[in-house]
């Protein structure tokens, strides 16, 4: 992988200077192998231009994201170019209706796309064979039922989702748009004034659910069969 990004078109990291060249940021997500992931996941995202932020419109990758003084006006165009690529009223439909389109329209924006892209690494993948699709059904709508996500705090809302190193959940909810209360406002129209219903947690854990089948499609429902403890050499003679 590069040892550089290409600054973003709209947002110039505070980390991008010539006095901090020296460390490690993502240029494309493409460019990722799972050693890469497992290598930078304890940096923080920020420094790694891993951020909602960002923008890169010469690869259709954009930011819908509206400004914080004008977030409650609703998205729009893409904040750099101006490309109108998300059909609204149909993407805050919170029905699903036909997901592979959502999933179309949300992978135009930077930071979605990274996270439907970013490599499977055997962590990953061995966490979610853990639990199964049930559990992990089961572990997305815990963290979707926190008072934290249940109703809008501007004190921590950007900061509660784990980012490269934390599981498929986590990396699901980035991806799909509900990883905070104001992703959900401006992708699925859930007002940062309201209290998440039972329907939208519903609503978001399905998508968070297609999401892990797409990303790992051999992945069961019931968790994986736990492999039986391997013997000393002592215990096995013991045994014979």
């Amino acid at each position: 992988m590069r040892d550089r990004i290409e600054t973003s078109e709209q947002l110039t990291f505070p980390e991008m200077n010539e006095s901090s060249s020296s460390l490690e940021r993502v240029d494309s997500v493409h460019e990722m192998t799972s050693e890469d992931v497992e290598r930078l996941r304890k940096i923080r995202p920020k420094t790694l231009g891993i951020v909602c932020g960002r923008s890169d419109c010469k690869k259709d990758l954009h930011c819908f994201r509206p400004p914080h003084r004008k977030f409650e006006d609703g998205p729009g165009p893409c904040q750099t170019c101006g490309a109108d690529l998300v059909k609204w009223d149909e993407m805050w439909i919170r029905e699903l209706r036909d997901p592979s389109e959502k999933f179309n329209m949300l992978k135009v924006e930077w930071i979605r796309h990274f996270f439907f892209h970013v490599p499977i690494t055997p962590r990953i993948k061995g966490h979610a064979q853990t639990l199964g699709l049930d559990g992990l059904a089961t572990l997305a709508e815990h963290q979707l039922m926190q008072g934290k996500m249940l109703q809008f705090n501007p004190d921590w809302d950007f900061n509660q989702t784990k980012m490269l190193d934390g599981n498929i959940v986590h990396w699901a909810r980035h991806a799909v748009a509900c990883c905070c209360r104001k992703c959900m406002a401006y992708w699925h129209n859930v007002p940062t004034s309201a209290r998440l219903s039972a329907q939208d947690v519903e609503y978001f854990k399905q998508l968070i659910i297609l999401y892990i089948r797409q990303r790992i499609p051999d992945l069961q429902y019931a968790p994986a069969p736990r492999k039986p403890a391997q013997k000393s050499v002592v215990g096995r003679r013991k045994a014979g």
